[in-house]
């Protein structure tokens, strides 16, 4: 019953055609936030906190200003999960070439375009990576999956290509989550 009630709860709601390009971008990003550790409930509308801790990745409910010199790790981005589903990350100006955070987003995205080119498709990608996560961000995983595949049919098109966004692209267009 209590599944029943996490996948009612975390239901896309609030949704809007997306070309290939941007669903793709939307997983990518969505997919790094729910690879985090995190052992709390989110939920739309609020402001979360991405960090490079330890060769992990850690979500957090504290800012890099509140955690002063206590810092646990390189400050990645801010981020905020839409009523879809989806999360807008905002990365951070320290995120730059050459720094530890940005090498381990390159990373990051070749792994997803590795699997992706394996796997042959966004939705068995999306499948295959929710096996190994914990039960909250499966669920997450889950709605995420339907609000993309949703966003996709109301544009007219049947998937994501097969690419990932560049992380430059990223870096310079401001995402604010907010």
């Amino acid at each position: 019953m209590l599944v029943l009630q996490d996948l009612h709860a975390s239901a896309p709601v609030q949704l809007q055609a997306k070309s290939s390009y941007e669903a793709a971008h939307d997983y990518c990003w969505s997919a790094l936030v729910l690879s985090a550790a995190f052992g709390f409930r989110v939920s739309p509308g609020h402001q979360y906190y991405l960090y490079w801790v330890e060769s992990r990745w850690k979500l957090s409910l504290i800012s890099p200003e509140e955690w002063g010199r206590r810092q646990p790790g390189a400050f990645v981005a801010r981020c905020e999960l839409r009523h879809d589903m989806t999360w807008a990350l905002a990365f951070d100006k320290t995120v730059t070439e050459g720094s530890e955070a940005h090498g381990a987003l390159l990373r990051y995205l070749e792994g997803i375009r590795s699997q992706l080119e394996s796997l042959g498709s966004w939705s068995a990608l999306l499948r295959q990576g929710e096996r190994h996560l914990p039960y909250q961000q499966r669920v997450l995983t889950t709605a995420l999956s339907s609000s993309l595949r949703q966003s996709l049919v109301l544009s007219g098109q049947t998937g994501a290509p097969l690419s990932v966004p560049l992380l430059t692209e990223s870096l310079s267009v401001p995402n604010d989550p907010s």
